[in-house]
């Protein structure tokens, strides 16, 4: 994980029921313990970061947004030096990555 520059991460609100989220960090971030998580959460950090340029990272923070809000929790998404962003943003940083590794397995072919 990363924790400062060029990142994308993922905020939840302060007051935010920990159980609801630790389930979903967790199965994505398994080092993380749940006093971690309350704490990130109460210290209003980020619960997950990962660099910008981290394709793999890109995903999870997708996947962690899209299970959170499933719950009906509401976090925040950020990117390059805390710049508030939204999901959308994230896909489509995540779709081109994808589309570089498919150009650059074709051309390996």
């Amino acid at each position: 994980m990363c924790e400062t520059g060029d990142t994308v991460g993922i905020k939840i609100p302060k007051g935010t029921p920990i159980a609801k989220c630790v389930a979903v960090i967790r199965k994505i971030e398994p080092s993380l313990s749940i006093s971690d998580i309350s704490s990130r959460i109460n210290n209003d950090e980020y619960v997950l970061s990962y660099d910008y340029t981290d394709d793999s990272g890109v995903k999870k923070i997708i996947k962690c947004y899209e299970g959170l809000t499933k719950l009906g929790i509401t976090p925040t998404l950020y990117e390059l030096d805390d710049e508030e962003c939204d999901i959308e943003m994230i896909k489509n940083l995540n779709d081109m990555y994808d589309e570089i590794d498919s150009e650059i397995d074709e051309d390996e072919e």
